[in-house]
């Protein structure tokens, strides 16, 4: 049987293009470290790769909204602290006030409460990247707004933002809202009110008054403690989930290196072989083209 010189130089060539093809994919997965880079080298593991990373994708979203939810919750417990200590400072001066029988004194410290209520509007309308905190969902706009009289003194406050808040969603089926409720809200405009009460009480060195604002405000404390305790609460609790994105986030990457990712040794041996094979091609190939009727003559 004759075997035609075409056919064996057809198929010579055909292999070293296979083992060419060969070589090419080993060189490239231990360059990358992948053993898939096109849909065809594992159709299967490709659409794994592809919802996995759909999840992660997903999945990293809702860790930037926890560490957003984060900031806002920090920022409002921190606002919220610093009115407290306000809070606790006009107590002090109520006490001292109702005691006190000289109008300098009741002045002073009449003084002083009018300072405490300009850093508790100023604490109350404080923002976080444009974005009011005790506003509700009316974050655009500052949520307190102030009355004042001919001399630039506070006479009134009032809440002027939302009784609802928005929620930031952590998952498929789980939101939560890092800002403070409407009832911490309204108690903040009404300690500031219990502030002008105060100061005007102090300025008449009228001591009744001065007994009738300090029991306001301590029931306004009340309220800014629990809003402290609320934001803690919140903190908390996106905290943890933040704990379980990372644990999900992590096997989500150990899912999609199972598939993607080559075993570095096992690619390295097969690409040795692949050589091996490619040279040992080329120069089989070699002799047998060089040969001609002619050296069997």
């Amino acid at each position: 049987m004759r075997i035609a010189t075409t056919t064996l130089s057809n198929t010579a060539l055909q292999q070293i293009q296979n083992l060419t093809g060969r070589l090419a994919k080993f060189q490239t997965q231990v360059s990358t470290g992948q053993r898939v880079s096109q849909a065809e080298d594992d159709p299967a593991a490709v659409g794994r790769i592809v919802d996995l990373q759909a999840q992660q994708q997903q999945l990293a979203q809702y860790q930037q909204n926890a560490s957003q939810a984060l900031n806002i919750s920090q920022a409002s417990s921190s606002a919220l602290t610093g009115i407290k200590s306000l809070s606790d400072r006009a107590s002090e001066i109520a006490t001292l006030g109702s005691s006190t029988e000289s109008d300098s004194a009741a002045a002073a410290y009449a003084t002083e409460t009018n300072q405490l209520l300009e850093q508790a509007v100023q604490s109350a309308n404080t923002s976080l990247s444009g974005t009011h905190l005790f506003g509700g969902t009316a974050t655009d706009a500052a949520p307190f707004q102030v009355t004042r009289d001919a001399t630039g003194n506070i006479t009134a406050v009032s809440y002027a933002g939302s009784a609802t808040t928005a929620a930031v969603p952590l998952s498929d089926s789980t939101s939560i809202s890092p800002y403070s409720d409407a009832g911490t809200n309204q108690g903040l405009a009404d300690f500031m009110n219990h502030l002008v009460s105060l100061r005007d009480s102090l300025t008449a060195n009228d001591t009744a008054g001065v007994a009738t604002a300090a029991t306001g405000l301590q029931t306004t404390e009340n309220t800014i403690i629990n809003g402290i305790s609320e934001a803690g609460a919140i903190q908390s609790r996106i905290q943890v989930n933040q704990d379980q994105m990372q644990t999900s986030a992590t096997n989500l990457e150990k899912l999609v290196s199972n598939d993607r990712d080559v075993d570095m040794s096992q690619a390295i041996v097969r690409l040795n072989q692949a050589q091996v094979a490619y040279q040992a091609a080329l120069q089989s190939t070699t002799t047998i083209m060089s040969k001609s009727l002619l050296d069997y003559i």
